[in-house]
């Protein structure tokens, strides 16, 4: 599979576009245009089968099981569902890359880290379903925290690049081998 987005502003309102493409065959496999809270980024995370998107307006991060794309559009929000009515851009710019079994949002200068919590493991263990609940965690040092706007995002082996707004400089953060 092979994803492709986009998105744009006009007059009446940001509008989105999401295709999954079939690499063997080169039609399309998916594809959904979104008008209400359209993606400022949007990521898959293979590990978990889900695609993740930063709404422009909400400034929340959503996600889709990539099993469940074909009943139409099942986006859930991870955090307040309430904010994408407000009319703000609160998501303008926010960024979100996934690495390993992990999703990392900026919000602002802040950087959020979505992991998987595993619930009521022994029924895993007998259905190999489970619940899935995914969780936010902070990143970074306290003093930190607000820095200038987060413009790019990637990761590279155990270390993940950032580059903020009006600096000449990347910050390379590298976490242990076990870690990731």
């Amino acid at each position: 599979m092979l994803m492709a987005a986009g998105f744009h502003s006009e007059p009446s309102g940001v509008t989105g576009n999401i295709k999954l493409w079939d690499a063997r065959s080169g039609s399309v496999a998916w594809e959904v245009k979104e008008t209400v809270d359209c993606f400022s980024d949007v990521t898959v995370l293979d590990g978990l089968l889900a695609m993740f998107k930063v709404g422009v307006n909400s400034g929340e991060v959503f996600f889709i099981h990539l099993r469940n794309l074909s009943t139409g559009n099942l986006w859930v929000c991870l955090g307040d569902a309430r904010k994408f009515t407000s009319g703000k851009k609160e998501g303008l710019g926010c960024k979100i890359e996934s690495h390993g079994r992990h999703v990392f949002c900026s919000e602002d200068g802040d950087l959020k880290l979505w992991s998987e919590v595993l619930i009521d493991s022994l029924k895993k263990m007998e259905d190999a379903l489970g619940e899935r609940v995914l969780r936010r965690n902070s990143v970074g040092r306290p003093k930190d925290m607000g820095a200038s706007s987060i413009t790019n995002l990637c990761f590279g082996g155990n270390k993940m690049f950032i580059t903020r707004k009006d600096q000449q400089s990347v910050e390379v953060w590298q976490s242990s081998k076990m870690g990731h």
